[in-house]
């Protein structure tokens, strides 16, 4: 199979599964960006099984063009495939998967595909290629991209007792003014994560700095 016929597979897929009903309410909850067939994840995952499957098994098929061409599709549940196909065929193993990541990351951007990449792929890349962790991550902070900077963010969030603390640190205080949402958020969020492994060190960092109400508020949810 070649990427044009799975992409061609997964539309057939897709278009008689479609509900426009349930389409329109996934479409205003992500802020009108995509469109979507209105599939719900159980029914995609089980309508997309078999060729899931056959892909993930196919060793001749180029799965980073696969995913490419998935993310040209406009409607999101293209996407959603996309993401669990990297994730299935361990792509986070192959040292040159990061540039692919980053692609994903700057295109057809919000905070569910972000999200999914940076803990899922991103996270697990790092672990793996630990010698380019804290330049590329380095790069990510200071990348004029919030989305690449949120990915900096959270990309630690399975990691528990094994979070590099300095990076944590540097992505969110590097962003400490930030008046965007996702930023904020993603703060709070990676803190609130970490709190679950050393409770102390997150509160000492929030006391330490003048964090936004809402990073203090997400950080401190499990230690109050």
């Amino acid at each position: 199979m070649n990427p044009t016929q799975a992409v061609c597979k997964l539309k057939e897929i897709y278009a008689k599964a479609a509900n426009p009903a349930i389409a329109i309410g996934m479409k205003a909850y992500m802020k009108g960006l995509f469109p979507f067939y209105g599939i719900k994840k159980p029914i995609r995952a089980a309508l997309t099984k078999d060729l899931m499957k056959e892909i993930v098994s196919d060793k001749e098929i180029d799965s980073e063009a696969l995913i490419k061409d998935l993310w040209k599709e406009q409607e999101r549940e293209f996407h959603y495939f996309a993401m669990e196909l990297a994730l299935k065929k361990k792509l986070y193993l192959k040292k040159e998967s990061l540039e692919l990541f980053e692609f994903m990351i700057l295109n057809q951007s919000w905070w569910d595909s972000v999200d999914f990449i940076a803990a899922h792929l991103v996270g697990k890349y790092m672990t793996q290629f630990p010698e380019l962790k804290e330049k590329e991550i380095m790069r990510f902070i200071n990348h004029p991209n919030m989305w690449m900077n949120r990915t900096a963010m959270i990309f630690q969030l399975f990691y528990k007792e094994k979070t590099d603390t300095d990076l944590l640190l540097a992505s969110i205080l590097t962003h400490i003014d930030s008046k965007e949402f996702f930023h904020r958020k993603a703060m709070g969020w990676a803190l609130r994560q970490y709190s679950k492994t050393d409770a102390n060190f997150v509160i000492q960092t929030i006391n330490a700095h003048k964090f936004s109400g809402l990073t203090e508020r997400e950080a401190m949810k499990l230690v109050r």
